[in-house]
């Protein structure tokens, strides 16, 4: 069974044919601030998670948000850690936890408790901005970042739905960051998207009725705490609508096999969003190159 599988998931990879535009130096104005956004780099097989590397740099970024699926399977991890040396120093590394990182082929979860061990280790207690999980078994963290952004990295793949621990920390969390003169913006990332968006039912509400609950809840939270952008993953192409009234993105797009049947919204790529002040700007970039531009109806009109 785990040979066929393996098998399967290797003759999915897509997009090798694929050649990403020329890197240059693309300086941000004085007084911006600017975040790169992507999850799903597993079978990256068009190398699109170096390109993106590159493009952090290059573009002068002061974090790199990542959504989770660096790998298809948690042994394979060590390739991502490599690949991490493509960054620069001064570019910060913001890891979620995707499923492929605590479930063997992403689906069997064998061993998760030293997946989650190894992890933390891998890419929050060695990683030069010295992240710590506020939650023994998940992967659950909140930073404040450069332009005034508040971070929240939630865990919706230790388990089905969030937890009642991780839904009372996020109350906590949400509130105080609200009350913090510092803080302008908060974003919240995780790597499968709320259930019932509108966009894709390959989500939340494919963990059962305790899972839509607890989607509800945070959304709920989030719209009371008024943040301003939820981005996820899991699902691999691009999206951008509205949950909840709040600006929300799928951007699983960092080189595992693209949804085909998503149609125009299947491409590889990552965002950027640029923070000056009070607006808060997302661009998608393609890794083929092409206009990055997409009618704003996409998802916008859907019900919450």
């Amino acid at each position: 069974m785990l040979r066929s599988l393996v098998f399967v998931a290797l003759a999915s990879c897509g997009g090798a044919g694929e050649k990403p535009p020329a890197t240059v130096d693309r300086p941000i104005a004085d007084g911006h601030v600017r975040l790169i956004v992507g999850g799903d780099s597993r079978d990256d097989s068009a190398h699109v998670l170096p390109w993106a590397f590159r493009e952090a740099k290059s573009r002068g970024a002061s974090a790199f948000l990542f959504l989770g699926d660096m790998e298809l399977t948690p042994s394979f991890d060590a390739h991502f850690r490599r690949e991490l040396d493509g960054l620069a120093k001064n570019v910060g590394f913001f890891p979620v936890l995707g499923n492929h990182e605590v479930h063997i082929l992403g689906a069997i979860p064998i061993g998760l408790e030293g997946a989650q061990k190894r992890f933390k280790k891998n890419f929050l207690e060695n990683n030069p901005q010295k992240l710590e999980s506020v939650l023994p078994h998940k992967i659950v963290y909140s930073v404040n970042l450069p332009g005034r952004v508040h971070f929240i990295a939630l865990d919706n793949v230790s388990q089905a739905g969030f937890g009642d621990d991780q839904l009372d920390w996020l109350e906590k969390d949400l509130t105080k960051a609200r009350g913090d003169s510092d803080v302008r913006h908060i974003f919240v990332g995780m790597h499968k998207p709320l259930a019932h968006n509108g966009i894709s039912t390959h989500g939340m509400e494919e963990d059962g009725e305790r899972a839509e609950k607890e989607s509800a809840s945070a959304l709920e939270m989030f719209r009371m705490a008024r943040v301003e952008l939820i981005l996820a993953s899991h699902v691999h192409e691009f999206a951008r609508f509205y949950q909840g009234g709040i600006r929300s993105y799928i951007t699983g797009g960092l080189g595992a096999p693209l949804v085909r049947s998503a149609g125009d919204r299947a491409f590889h790529h990552f965002l950027v969003i640029d923070v000056a002040g009070d607006a808060v700007d997302v661009e998608v970039v393609r890794f083929d190159g092409k206009p990055s531009l997409l009618p704003d109806s996409v998802g916008e009109n859907l019900p919450d």
